[in-house]
Order: C-alpha cells, then sequence, then structure tokens
C-alpha cells in the first residue's frame, strides 16, 4: 500500500510540474523599464502572448520577433527569439532592443499585479529585468 501512495504521490508532483502557456499573460504587454532603466524617448517594445498556446510575438524597438513562454510550476522561461531582420531607425532603439534581448533568457518567474508585470530573475529578491503594462484594449 506505501508503495502504491507513493507511486501516485510521484504522479501527482509529475503532472504539476508539466509545461503549460501562463494563461495569466494573455495580452499585449508594454516594456515599460528593461534592467532598472527605461527605454529611450520615442522607442517602443512589445509583445502579445497567446494564453492558449504561450505563442509570443511583438517588437523589439527595431524588428518583429517571435517566441514561445512556457511555466512551469511558479518558475517561467522564454523560447529563443526568432528576429524578422531590418535595421534600427536610431542608435537608442539599437541599445533599448540589446538590452530586452539580453536579459529575456535570464527571466525564470514573473509577479503580476493587475495591469503590471514584472519578469524576475532566478533569486529572490532579485530587481525586475522588465517591468510591463497590459495595453488597453481599444490599442
Amino acid at each position: 500500500m506505501k508503495r502504491f501512495m507513493i507511486g501516485g504521490a510521484l504522479l501527482v508532483l509529475a503532472a504539476c510540474a508539466q509545461p503549460q502557456s501562463p494563461s495569466e499573460l494573455g495580452g499585449r504587454w508594454e516594456v515599460q523599464q528593461v534592467a532598472g532603466a527605461s527605454l529611450g524617448e520615442g522607442i517602443d517594445i512589445w509583445f502579445d502572448v497567446d494564453a492558449e498556446t504561450g505563442a509570443v510575438s511583438g517588437f523589439t524597438g527595431c524588428n518583429n520577433f517571435t517566441s514561445s513562454v512556457t511555466e512551469l510550476g511558479a518558475g517561467l522561461s522564454f523560447a529563443p527569439v526568432t528576429e524578422e531582420p531590418g535595421e534600427c531607425r536610431s542608435e537608442a532603439a539599437a541599445i533599448d532592443e540589446a538590452r530586452f534581448l539580453g536579459v529575456l533568457p535570464s527571466v525564470t518567474r514573473y509577479l503580476r499585479n493587475g495591469r503590471a508585470l514584472e519578469l524576475l530573475p532566478r533569486e529572490e529578491g532579485g530587481e525586475a529585468l522588465v517591468r510591463l503594462r497590459l495595453a488597453d484594449a481599444a490599442e
């Protein structure tokens, strides 16, 4: 009987740890800050998350991009970003794009508070890597 209970508990734990689409992140998110710094004037970085599939598409400040995001328990990870070819319209946009793409692989968890979202590093108490705001539905 003990063996069955332990095996059943392991099955429940494994089921809980299966990757899933982060339904709480669905919608268009506009980047407000990257690594504690605000974006340059006129720089627009954003992404849309499909809550059902975890597909991510957006704009890096220079180029359109795609990725995906999955939740695993309390963790979060972005797949590698695929960018469309293009050129940045300014040096400031190139800098913000590089910062955004540089921190995205370090995201391992998130904190959502209403329309605000923080993408966070692994360590507890670490500063937000990216701060975002949920866009209005009319946009």
